[in-house]
């Protein structure tokens, strides 16, 4: 038996209850942000304990990296097992993690930094060139949030909601990475004559409730008609 492994054989049972929450919470959303509230015991316990649950790990072909300044443990798992990220989600991430950088000298109060929803849309639709769907964005949001990458303070839907960015999206995607990433999307934009003024009234986030079928009904023609266009995913 290793050190790391006879240090967690030795556990009290509310440590041990601390290394379940915190293993299921690393499974379900890939990491432990100190900025969340919820996170914060698990946060200690995780960086108190690190080189043992890194080991207990290892025996299943998972990693764990970590960065103190950040406030970030992550966890990552073999090739087969990482999310792949479609175009519209590759975009969202990019400009996600572009504005926090951006938002570094204009934290709040708090000491969190945000942006507005529409400065969101507005810039996903700049990098990608392509129209993005209420309901194609807003999925993409949810999603991030269960990653624990943002958190959303008010309704998707609306222009004005505050969109919280966690320092775990740097964590996700390193400054090193951010050119090839803007490369690769650069290369995926459609030619400005391909896109329809349809799409982009689509697109619109302050349409009434009572148009969603409609919207959803171009979303599923959309989905079809850019089939070949999803299928270019990014690590």
């Amino acid at each position: 038996m290793t050190d790391a492994a006879a240090r967690l054989a030795r556990l009290s049972s509310d440590d041990r209850e601390l290394l379940r929450e915190s293993l299921a919470t690393l499974f379900s959303g890939s990491f432990i942000v100190r900025a969340v509230e919820q996170h914060a015991k698990l946060y200690r316990f995780v960086t108190a304990n690190f080189e043992a649950v890194e080991d207990y790990l290892a025996v299943a072909g998972w990693g764990l990296r970590k960065d103190e300044t950040l406030g970030v443990v992550g966890f990552t798992g073999p090739a087969a097992a990482r999310m792949q990220l479609g175009i519209d989600d590759s975009s969202l991430l990019l400009v996600l993690r572009l504005l926090y950088e951006e938002r570094a000298a204009a934290v709040t109060l708090h000491g969190e930094r945000t942006a507005l929803q529409h400065e969101v849309l507005d810039r996903v639709r700049t990098l990608s060139g392509r129209s993005v769907t209420k309901t194609r964005f807003v999925a993409a949001l949810r999603r991030f949030q269960t990653l624990r990458l943002i958190r959303i303070l008010g309704e998707e839907v609306d222009p004005e909601t505050v969109i919280v960015l966690y320092p775990s999206i740097a964590f996700a995607l390193e400054s090193t990475a951010l050119d090839e990433m803007v490369e690769r999307l650069q290369s995926y934009r459609p030619e400005a004559d391909s896109r329809s003024g349809g799409d982009e009234d689509e697109s619109d986030l302050d349409d009434s409730d009572e148009n969603d079928s409609d919207e959803n009904a171009a979303d599923e023609n959309d989905s079809d008609e850019n089939a070949s266009d999803e299928n270019g995913e990014v690590d």
